[in-house]
């Protein structure tokens, strides 16, 4: 949550809205994983782009996992995501995060 910049924007389908501004970002994240007691994070199929000199684009797959009432281990959230991170003052802040969710549709009702 520190790598927020102050005027951040954010896409999330659990959001009912894009999302403006560090406050605004940061009290949804809070929401949503305050008791989400996550065991384990995977950041898969990493790529990192470089839009400028002082802007980068990484797009990734991120999975995270939760012990269920048998402590195995369980998905919780798996998501595709694509973060802009611009340079301010020294310090690569995230500007702008658009999050998908994975897997979330049925493939097979999609005619081909």
């Amino acid at each position: 949550m520190d790598a927020l910049a102050e005027d951040v924007t954010h896409f999330d389908p659990l959001a009912e809205h894009l999302l403006v501004g560090r406050e605004a970002v940061r009290e949804h994240w809070k929401r949503i994983y305050a008791d989400a007691n996550i065991t384990r994070q995977e950041y898969l199929n990493e790529v990192a782009r470089p839009l400028s000199d002082d802007e980068v684009l990484l797009a990734f797959n991120f999975k995270t996992y939760q012990q269920d009432d048998n402590r195995e281990e369980k998905l919780l959230l798996s998501w595709d995501m694509s973060l802009i991170f611009r340079k301010t003052d020294g310090k690569w802040l995230m500007a702008h995060g658009h999050l998908s969710l994975s897997n979330s549709l049925d493939l097979g009702s999609i005619r081909k």
